[in-house]
Formats: structure tokens, sequence, C-alpha cells
């Protein structure tokens, strides 16, 4: 297993939950895997793929993924094809016949191709040892990007005849979308693995301003050099704030669903090849996008929910570095949701989830929290949470409430209840209530009955939520759990400080900067990387991503052996693509 991994990806460990899920595959057990955007989902099938005989079948729901999935494998010496509506008949016979006479480690398609009888009958033809689902949460109703087609391909995948493994794979799924997909593709509970979705890389950001063109002109001008992506919500902002880029000479690319599919494949490979820094889009600029060095995600407008924006800003530092997720919106976003919600034509169950969902994305646009927990939370609802320390609520200086005191009062209390209640329970006892429970319980005996009875319901919830997104208290099903860390607060060790309950927040963006780069070496290595791109007709970040390079420009590595330790320098790519680079950093070292 490690073996394929260092062979064929360059690398020498698993991240997170990616070696258990390839363990899974490879002993024949349906898996899904949760893991964040650039936690290396497709490592989880693409490894057991390649260890396993046979043709993998991968279902994907965007041709442009397929094609940049297709063209990185093609890129290190795998044999990788996919099959999908915009290739002529002639394009796909030509698939179809390489499929039936050579060998194919992977196959990509649209689960739509499981309609055509041609290719039904070609399947049956195969080795298939793997199934794969990806952005598997396109399979529930619940999930935010659902997709009919999705659900209708599993009952024609479960009757193939093949013994073969599904793995099915997302990022943004709450626990509610986990149970729908591993029902209807008959996973066991026991084999869902997840991770954190916690990216300690991405640095989110809330701003409520009223300046939005002015914000995104000067953050774009404070970032030149770096690549992002800007959503908007309608078509008519796409094109208006792509004009505006261009007036003060912010070179763009616009994407949304009413361009040709041929304006829409030149944006995203102008983007995708860096010829733009910035591209400008709807959310139909979505899963197809794999560039590992998007810097910056700003949303001009707040998505209707969690998922989406998490999914949608996920796009950036998927190579692991430093990268902002800026949210702007404005009072008149949640009511053109709340708008669609009332007047859609859905059923009412579908409606009120959909209410909830926007309910807890303004929460998040409200919360002093931290913002980065905020979003842990919302997925992972038992995760022990703590402050990320650099979003922008986290970096304001507007914790200036002393809540020490509090914060013993109500861990004092927890403590000394004969079993572990939820949020309203300790409220209710911290407030003095007699309910029914509280009396059968004899709470109302305890010396912290009443011990904050000054105190509304609003602000204790404010209190108690101030010590889990701090980690002194835990969440386990909806029931408050005292942290270990706990102890310190009691013992008098630890200063615990929150906003004032009613104080605005003001936010304030920051810049990034990486230490210990020698940024010109990594400029003349960006540019041998940009040559090489154009030599293969293969994707800058196909070759290399900005995270090898700036390891490159940090080690100055000047042979093959001391290449081949680097994160990201497989065989093949050691082979046929270090030569230029080594070349390049010993002319570079030779006249420093």
């Amino acid at each position: 297993m490690e073996a394929t991994l260092a062979h064929y990806f360059g690398y020498h460990d698993f991240r997170p939950g990616q070696k258990e899920i390839i363990t899974n595959v490879i002993q024949h057990r349906n898996t899904l895997g949760v893991l964040p955007t650039g936690g290396g989902k497709s490592l989880c099938y693409q490894v057991p793929g390649l260890m396993l005989s046979g043709t993998t079948i991968v279902i994907s729901p965007l041709i442009s993924l397929m094609k940049d999935q297709v063209d990185q494998l093609n890129a290190m010496g795998i044999k990788a094809l996919y099959l999908n509506s915009s290739m002529s008949n002639a394009e796909q016979k030509q698939v179809e016949d390489q499929l039936k006479h050579d060998t194919v480690d992977f196959l990509y398609i649209a689960p739509e191709r499981f309609n055509n009888p041609r290719f039904m009958r070609l399947i049956l033809q195969l080795t298939i040892p793997v199934i794969a689902f990806d952005e598997a949460h396109c399979i529930s109703k619940w999930g935010h990007d659902f997709r009919p087609s999705y659900q209708e391909v599993i009952t024609k995948v479960l009757q193939l005849p093949q013994d073969f493994t599904i793995v099915a794979l997302t990022a943004t799924a709450t626990t509610e979308v986990q149970r729908d997909i591993v029902n209807r593709l008959n996973i066991h509970q026991q084999h869902i693995i997840k991770t954190s979705p916690k990216r300690d890389n991405l640095i989110f950001k809330v701003n409520p301003t009223y300046q939005r063109q002015q914000f995104v002109v000067k953050y774009c001008r404070e970032h030149r050099e770096q690549a992002g992506i800007i959503y908007c919500s309608t078509r008519k902002q796409v094109e208006e704030l792509h004009d505006l880029l261009g007036d003060v000479n912010i070179k763009s690319a616009m994407y949304h669903a009413g361009l040709s599919n041929e304006e829409r494949d030149k944006a995203q490979n102008d983007f995708i090849y860096d010829h733009v820094q910035v591209v400008v889009a709807t959310n139909a600029f979505g899963m197809g996008i794999d560039k590992s060095n998007v810097r910056f995600v700003i949303h001009y407008n707040m998505p209707g929910d969690l998922e989406s924006y998490y999914q949608e800003a996920g796009r950036a530092g998927r190579d692991g570095l430093k990268s902002d997720c800026i949210l702007l919106f404005s009072e008149r976003d949640m009511g053109l949701h709340k708008y669609f919600i009332n007047s859609s034509q859905a059923e009412s169950d579908y409606k009120d989830k959909m209410g909830e969902k926007l309910t807890k994305m303004i929460h998040y646009t409200k919360t002093k929290k931290c913002l980065e927990a905020t979003i842990v939370h919302y997925f992972e609802p038992n995760e022990k949470l703590s402050e990320c320390g650099h979003c922008s609520n986290c970096s304001n200086d507007n914790k200036s409430y002393d809540m020490t005191k509090e914060a013993m009062m109500i861990v004092s209390c927890i403590v000394r209840m004969k079993q572990q209640e939820n949020y309203n329970v300790v409220i209710q006892v911290l407030r003095g209530e007699r309910t029914d429970y509280i009396t059968r319980c004899e709470y109302s005996k305890l010396s912290t009955h009443g011990l904050m009875k000054e105190y509304t319901t609003a602000e204790l919830n404010h209190l108690i939520d101030e010590l889990r997104f701090k980690g002194y208290l835990n969440e386990q099903d909806g029931i408050l759990i005292c942290d270990a860390s706990a102890i310190q607060l009691l013992n008098g060790d630890r200063q615990v400080v929150t906003t004032p309950f009613k104080h605005k927040t003001t936010e304030t963006v920051l810049i990034n900067t990486v230490e210990g780069v020698d940024h010109v070496l990594f400029s003349k290595l960006v540019k041998v990387r940009q040559r090489l791109s154009e030599k293969l007709k293969i994707a800058p970040t196909s070759v290399f991503n900005d995270a090898t390079l700036e390891e490159f420009a940090k080690r100055k590595p000047q042979s093959k052996q001391e290449m081949i330790a680097i994160d990201g320098v497989g065989s093949y790519k050691l082979k046929h693509y270090c030569p230029k680079f080594i070349e390049s950093i010993q002319d570079y070292k030779s006249n420093v």
C-alpha cells in the first residue's frame, strides 16, 4: 500500500482516514469516506485500483472533473480514460475499443452513462474490482447538491454481476446525509470512515460591508500574484464584477450557466493554466475545479446553507498552504433565500429542512464564536472544538468581557449533577427553575441551583457556547460533558474572556505570508512549471502543486536523490519532470 503511494504519487505517508478507507476497500468492505476538501479523497480509490487487477469505475458528477482527474493520472503514467456526452460518437467508440483490448486502470463516467445499452453491454465484459461514487453527497435528497441520476444509478450498479467493492467519498456530508448514503449503498455503519472537517490552513472571515465592489477590487489588487475565485449568486452580478475588474486592469475570467460550452471551457482552462489569476463565477463553477493553488475564495453573496458554502470555500488551499475564505453578506441576501424557499414548489418537509439550513447559515454570519469551530460543529456535532486563533472572530480585539467567574459556576453545576444533561437542563438549574424533572432528580437541592438566576437563557447559552467552543465542555449527542481541561478553570488556573453580549464585531482582512521560501527561486520554478505545462498540455498543478514547488524553493534539491524525498515527487515525475527543475535550481544557486 505504502509502496504504491510512494511510487505513483510521491507521498510517503497517508493522510488521516486514507489508510483505513483503502484497507477496507482492499478487504472487500463497502465504505463511506468523509474527508475534507484537499484531504486526498481520490487516493482512496486510486491506490486500491492500482493494487487490484481490472478497471476501477469512478462515477463522477461533472465532465470537467473527469477530464482533470484523467489528465492527472495520465501525467503520472497511469492508464485512465473517461466517457461522457461531450465526446463525439467516434471518440466514444475509440474509448470503448481500448477498454475491450487494453489494460485500463480507471474509467470515469457520469451516472447517466448507465442508461446507455451499449455501455451496459460493454461493462459486463470488464473485470471491476472497485466502483467509486465521487462527490457522494449528490446521492442524498438532503445533500446540498442532490442529483436524482445519482440515486437512479444505484440499482443498476448493485445488479452488476462482478464481485466489486463500493467506496463512496465526499467532503461535505452532515450526519443526516451520511445516514442516507450508507442506507442506499448497503454500507455498514461501522464502515463509515470520517475525519475532522477542520482544515487548519483556511482562514475564515465574515465581512458585513456594504461596499462589496470596493472590497473586491482592493483585495484583488493587494493579491495580484495569487489565484482566487469570486462567487456571485446571479449571472448579472458575475458579468458586472468581471467588467469592473477589467476596468481597473485586473484580468479575470467569468463563468456561469448562460455561457456556451466553449466559453465556459475557455474560462476554466484560462484559470487552471494560470492565464488569468481570478475567475468570477456562479456556483455552476463548482465540483469540476481541481486547482490546488487557489489562495482565496470570496463569496460576494451569502449561500443558502453551510454545506454549499464550505464546499465552495474549500476550493481554496488544497495544497495545504494558508488561504483566505471570505464571506461578504447583507440582509438582502437573507431575504432573497427566504423568498426562494417560500416560493418553491418542493414538498413541505424539504422546504422546512432548507429553512433550517438557511437559519444555520445566517447564524454563521452573525456568530461571535470561532468561525472554523462553527463549521466543524455543524458537520460533526460531537467533535471536540477549539478556537482556530486566526479567523476574523478570533482575530478581533472585542473579547473584553472576563467570564472566568461565570465559567467556574457553570462547570461547578455540571460536575454536581448526578447524570449528564443537555443545555436546557443545565440552564434551568443555573436559573433556579423548578420543573418536575428538576425536582425528581433533586437538582433543586444543589448549591448551584439558582446560582445564575440573574442571567437570561440567551446569556447562559452564550456563556456555555463559549466554553464549548474553547474546548472546556464537550458535547455528545446533545449532552454536555466537562473536558479534562475544565479542572484548570475550577483551580483558578485559566482566564476565559468573551465578547460583550450585545457588541457588534468588526473584521480586518489580514495578508498571509509563507516563511522560509526563497521567493525569487519560487518564481523561477513557476515559470519552469508553466513551460512544461504548455509542452505537455496538462494543467500546471498537474506537474507539481505550489506546496511541492515551495519545498523545492526551501530545500533547493540538486539531485534526484534529494528530489524523491519531497512530498509530491513520485517515480514517474522524478524521471520526466524533475530534471528541468534541478537544472533551474542549479543555475540559480550558481548565480546567487
